[in-house]
């Protein structure tokens, strides 16, 4: 695949990704990973997902700050940083094969295992939460962990699209660096985080003012769907 290729998907999905985030709090990442893995081999993506992230991160941040509840950004921060060093570790010991085997099967079981009532609270129990979303996402560079608790919580979609967003961006901060700790080039990658923080930006501007064309119910069983298929790629992949 030539350079302007990989940059047009990569900018088209991290335009998309940014967008349906903003407009129903969930569903983003899944696309902008799965054209990640498309156009570079499974653990680059991974490394890359933490950086590409960034622009949409930040301006669902700035656009949604007084709606953030800063209790449980710190304290699901202080977790992260024990989650990232363990995730890390597993992360440049684990072949690529059996990486690829078990995020194809965590990705079918979030698409169809049957929803658990989260019983947390905003305070050490998001510092458990914040351990597991890192260690998750470290590894496989999906941590969905946080994203179901804060949806089963009592905030706002605002609130919790502001709060998801700043916990995300200091987790990707602590992922970034435990990457380029372990020796991944990211300057080699300048022009893809360039497009991906540019697209990531704009579409954020556009998720606020979209009006959803899907239903929430719908919505969430074409996401399930393209979660499913992306999992069975990843089985695939790693069986093959």
């Amino acid at each position: 695949m030539q350079e302007g290729e990989r940059l047009l998907i990569l900018g088209a999905a991290s335009l998309a990704a940014s967008a349906i985030s903003a407009c129903f709090s969930v569903g983003g990442g899944y696309v902008l990973f799965g054209a990640l893995t498309w156009i570079m081999p499974l653990p680059s993506a991974i490394a890359m997902q933490s950086v590409l992230s960034f622009g949409s991160l930040f301006s669902r941040t700035h656009a949604f700050w007084a709606d953030i509840d800063w209790p449980i950004v710190r304290t699901f921060t202080a977790g992260s940083l024990i989650g990232v060093g363990a995730g890390l570790w597993l992360f440049v010991r684990t072949p690529e094969g059996i990486l690829s085997l078990l995020l194809g099967a965590m990705l079918l079981v979030l698409a169809w295992a049957p929803k658990i009532k989260w019983g947390v609270r905003q305070g050490a129990s998001y510092f458990g939460v914040g351990i597991l979303h890192a260690v998750v996402g470290t590894l496989f560079g999906l941590g969905a962990i946080l994203q179901p608790v804060l949806l089963r919580s009592s905030l706002g979609r605002t609130a919790i699209v502001g709060t998801f967003a700043t916990c995300l961006i200091l987790l990707e901060v602590l992922r970034t660096a435990g990457y380029a700790s372990a020796g991944f080039a990211y300057a080699s990658y300048w022009p893809e985080i360039l497009v991906a923080t540019v697209t990531g930006l704009a579409g954020t501007w556009l998720g606020k003012r979209m009006v959803p064309m899907l239903s929430e119910r719908h919505f969430r069983f074409v996401l399930r769907l393209f979660i499913t298929g992306l999992g069975l790629r990843f089985m695939h992949k790693g069986l093959a």
